[in-house]
């Protein structure tokens, strides 16, 4: 009787034994779509994956964008105006080119059971982490259909890994796998590449440098802090002399993130992926070039006459108590925070003039604002002028619904018949704290720009923002001013601003920032759009 117990519960422990986590050939053809759920993005991936001979394919949107890594070239192809313009890497690589993965190195990950994921009984694998030093934890899920072994979903929780600068949620949903396969013609570049552009923009690569460190590199032992934040962020450098460089620069920035919060209780501030950048390097791949952002304060523009006193303006306003703003967005990976800015000020104007709240599409202005006059660049940046130019040449805007963001530039697809407001005009505000406080509260949420390119920003996370390093002319992102008031407990003088990182980020999306001596440049650009009726 014995025996046969010993034999059952055999068994048993074979059956209830956890499975073993699925492992990825050198290569590798797969679809996917990735999604930023609260930004609703929805980014249809294609890609050819070769280990073996070191090239890879990445092709976004079905080929609106693509990346080639070519062992030791990389090449991006991305819309210009109504133009793809293939863009050539020229720095020298000292090595070969490290592809990018499609899927996590699931080794160390604790089984979880089966769930059910788009309708597939899944075996689920999690990695739960919260490095030193980083104030958030991050949850991995990774789904594999149990039946098939084909992987369905890839799922986290944590840091924007591009930006760095708020907590988002990424989805990846595969659909199509094909192992030990890649398309035969995936590696040869089409004939655009056959002469390349070298003067590669700003924001080169940032869709496969998003893929790259989505996925998580596992400390196996207790690391110092430098360490473990590499291995978060998947950082990797050439040589010696670079990892000793990015060391140096990493210990730099954790020591007066260390030194602010130690001295300052109006807001704290956190590591996050960019801790190993410099501030110049920081500014010249993340931000608007202060160049661009500078021509909204050269632009003719007209100047706003205020309609009442001063002196009978309230004590605080928000326009979030009327309804007038759209809930927080999501810009991902591209630099089109002028959009999202010159977007926010027409929907606060259509509220107005309505009383709906609508939705405008922020990719309509960034695919249609090429123009020879005012030059945008898209992902890489512009101005609220230009996007009203744009707006008011086309004679119209869509709605998102209609127009959805892409996160990347696109082809201009704007339709008359699907227009749903138009500008007909536009207005910059003298740069002063009691004229924006009059033309916000009577005229709505404004446009406005100012500068960001500090650590102490972009690890914002609450209290009111202040920075003696701030500039109040050298601005470099923009965003959706919607009120004003004193800080609970400190009675601090505040602009409210809502950001496009995401609820993740800030005070759900928000920020507070010191009305005191214009900080940042609030004031310096602010502007607006007047609609004309349409309907």
């Amino acid at each position: 009787m014995s025996v046969y117990l010993i034999i059952l519960f055999s068994i048993l422990s074979i059956t209830l034994a956890d499975p073993t986590p699925p492992t990825w050939p050198e290569k590798y053809h797969v679809e996917f779509v990735f999604s930023l759920p609260y930004a609703n993005l929805h980014e249809t991936t294609t890609v050819d994956y070769d280990n073996t001979t070191i090239q890879e394919r990445i092709l976004f949107y079905n080929g609106l964008a693509s990346e080639f890594l070519l062992e030791t070239d990389t090449y991006d192809i991305i819309v210009t105006q109504t133009n793809q313009t293939c863009f050539k890497n020229m720095e020298p690589h000292a090595t070969n080119i490290t592809l990018i993965p499609m899927f996590p190195d699931l080794t160390q990950w604790t089984y979880i059971g089966q769930n059910v994921v788009r309708g597939f009984l899944c075996d689920s694998w999690q990695w739960i982490y919260t490095p030193d030093g980083f104030n958030k934890t991050n949850v991995y899920n990774f789904y594999v259909d149990t039946s098939s072994g084909q992987p369905i979903q890839y799922h986290m929780l944590g840091y924007d890994v591009v930006f760095g600068s708020h907590f988002d949620e990424y989805v990846l949903d595969y659909y199509t796998y094909i192992p030990n396969y890649v398309d035969p013609n995936a590696f040869t570049l089409p004939s655009i590449c056959d002469h390349p552009h070298n003067n590669i923009p700003h924001q080169f690569g940032r869709n496969s440098r998003l893929l790259k460190k989505l996925f998580p590199t596992i400390p196996s032992k207790p690391d110092s802090l430098f360490e473990s934040f590499m291995k978060k962020y998947s950082k990797n450098y050439e040589s010696v002399d670079e990892f000793t460089k990015r060391k140096a620069i990493f210990y730099e920035n954790y020591q007066y993130i260390e030194d602010f919060n130690q001295k300052n209780s109006h807001m704290q501030l956190a590591i996050n992926h960019f801790a190993d950048m410099t501030l110049d390097e920081f500014r010249k791949y993340m931000l608007i070039p202060k160049e661009i952002a500078a021509k909204q304060k050269e632009f003719p523009m007209e100047t706003y006459q205020p309609q009442m006193k001063f002196s009978d303006l309230p004590t605080e306003f928000s326009w979030l108590d009327y309804g007038a703003v759209s809930p927080v967005k999501d810009q991902a990976v591209c630099g089109s925070c002028w959009a999202f800015s010159t977007v926010g000020a027409i929907e606060g104007q259509y509220f107005l003039a309505t009383g709906e709240l609508k939705l405008f599409s922020e990719q309509n202005v960034i695919d249609c604002s090429w123009n020879a006059t005012h030059p945008s660049y898209g992902c890489d940046g512009s101005i609220q002028a230009f996007a009203y130019e744009a707006i008011k040449g086309m004679g119209g805007i869509e709605l998102e619904s209609d127009y959805p963001y892409l996160g990347i530039t696109g082809y201009c697809g704007f339709s008359q018949e699907k227009r749903a407001a138009a500008i007909q005009s536009y207005y910059n505000i003298t740069n002063s704290e009691e004229a924006v406080k009059e033309a916000l509260y009577n005229m709505g949420p404004l446009a406005i720009s100012y500068d960001a390119g500090h650590l102490s920003m972009v690890y914002y996370s609450s209290g009111v923002y202040s920075d003696k390093n701030c500039s109040s002319t050298n601005l470099d992102h923009s965003v959706l001013l919607v009120g004003w008031g004193d800080y609970p407990g400190t009675g601090e003088p505040y602009w409210l601003i809502k950001n496009s990182w995401s609820t993740h980020w800030g005070d759900n999306g928000y920020f507070y920032i010191s009305r005191k001596n214009n900080m940042c440049g609030v004031t310096t650009q602010a502007s607006f759009p007047v609609l004309q009726r349409i309907h």
